[in-house]
């Protein structure tokens, strides 16, 4: 994760404002039962580093279950499903940036990594979440070709995790915003998440059907 990606997680989210007319056009008038499915893989890593190498508490696991079933019941709504996988002792590099260690990280998977909390260099305004996608090679960094999600739970609420995921399935991670967008992108998908939560099939959370790690059922 480079520099411009790690600003651009930590813009500050702001309560969305629903703006006259910024609905139009988004979403599905079918019920969500005439949707094709949608399955999306995730890489859930516990970080085995958190609370000083003693890793996750049973509460902190426990409270990242209840975000994922959250995230899972509110995304049914627009016809997209869950297949996570739970992979124990993952850990972060820290050489001047956090980094997961590379082993960890899948291929055609969603790669969620879930702490007890994030660093400044990831979170500094301190809202418990940070999604970023691949990038090409930079300098003294390299590339990257994975798509991942830091979940810190000390900050994190039950609305966390589903906004993180609102960035990869609206493509934002595939983008490199500017604080600007990165700031439009979190009111925008805020909204959507709300109409969501109220019943309405979201047409732009579709939109990852064709990426590596979605596939239709």
């Amino acid at each position: 994760m480079d520099y411009e990606q790690a600003k651009a997680c930590s813009t500050n989210r702001r309560t969305f404002i629903v703006l006259g007319g910024a609905g139009g056009g988004f979403f599905f008038e079918k019920h969500p039962e005439q949707l094709t499915p949608i399955v999306i893989s995730v890489n859930a890593m516990f970080d085995r580093g958190a609370h000083s190498g003693k890793g996750l508490s049973e509460a902190e696991v426990a409270a990242f279950k209840n975000y994922q079933e959250k995230a899972r019941r509110e995304y049914a709504t627009s016809g997209i499903h869950f297949d996570v996988r739970i992979v124990e002792g993952a850990y972060l590099r820290t050489q001047g940036y956090s980094e997961i260690h590379p082993k960890f990280l899948a291929p055609k998977m969603i790669n969620l990594f879930v702490t007890d909390t994030l660093g400044y260099d990831m979170d500094r305004d301190r809202t418990g979440g940070c999604s970023v996608g691949p990038h090409p090679p930079i300098p003294r960094i390299g590339g990257d070709r994975f798509y991942k999600t830091f979940l810190g739970l000390r900050e994190a609420v039950a609305t966390t995790l589903p906004h993180e995921y609102a960035h990869h399935f609206t493509l934002d991670t595939r983008r490199k915003p500017t604080a600007a967008d990165h700031l439009w992108a979190d009111l925008r998908n805020d909204y959507w998440l709300w109409r969501q939560r109220h019943g309405v099939p979201i047409l732009e959370f579709r939109r990852c059907v064709y990426l590596e790690w979605a596939k239709t059922a």
